[in-house]
């Protein structure tokens, strides 16, 4: 997990950095199923959330072609660039980040219900063991801008300029 890790920590981050603050609207999908069903919660949990993205994320991951076998402790190291050894200390990471902490609990966790959606999708499609890890995790950020996007509007307490 050496320099390679930071680059994977450094793309993940950017995702979700890049995922919240994109102001790209693709035409409303299954994520609007995602998002009202997050509405049903009466209390949100994001580090639960962020525990079962990163669940939904291992199951994909380690059947690909180059994570091959891989579990928690692999995959939470690669995306937080070797510092964290088990997702409770990854979520605790990110959720630390200052693009997170100025969110509220309910669009944290919408946030991670869309990652995990995406990987939940691209398992069901069997796509995780045909294509590398770097390519699955760059779409990750891409396909799930809209549902990123329905998150921010429907629980941020301020306007989007």
């Amino acid at each position: 997990m050496g320099k390679g890790s930071a680059h994977w920590f450094g793309l993940f981050s950017a995702l979700v950095i890049f995922s919240y603050c994109s102001q790209y609207s693709p035409e409303a999908s299954n994520e609007s199923t995602l998002v009202l069903q997050s509405l049903l919660h009466y209390s949100a949990n994001p580090s639960a959330a962020c525990k079962s993205s990163m669940q939904e994320t291992e199951d994909c991951l380690k059947t690909s072609s180059d994570l091959i076998g891989s579990g928690e402790v692999e995959i939470s190291g690669l995306f937080s660039g070797g510092s964290a050894k088990n997702y409770e200390s990854y979520c605790s990471q990110i959720l630390a980040k200052d693009q997170m902490v100025g969110l509220n609990s309910k669009t944290q966790e919408c946030i991670f219900n869309c990652n995990e959606a995406y990987w939940s999708r691209v398992g069901s499609e069997n796509d995780c063991s045909g294509e590398g890890s770097e390519l699955l995790i760059s779409n990750s950020g891409i396909e799930t801008l809209g549902c990123v996007r329905n998150c921010k509007e429907l629980y941020s307490s301020e306007p989007e300029l």
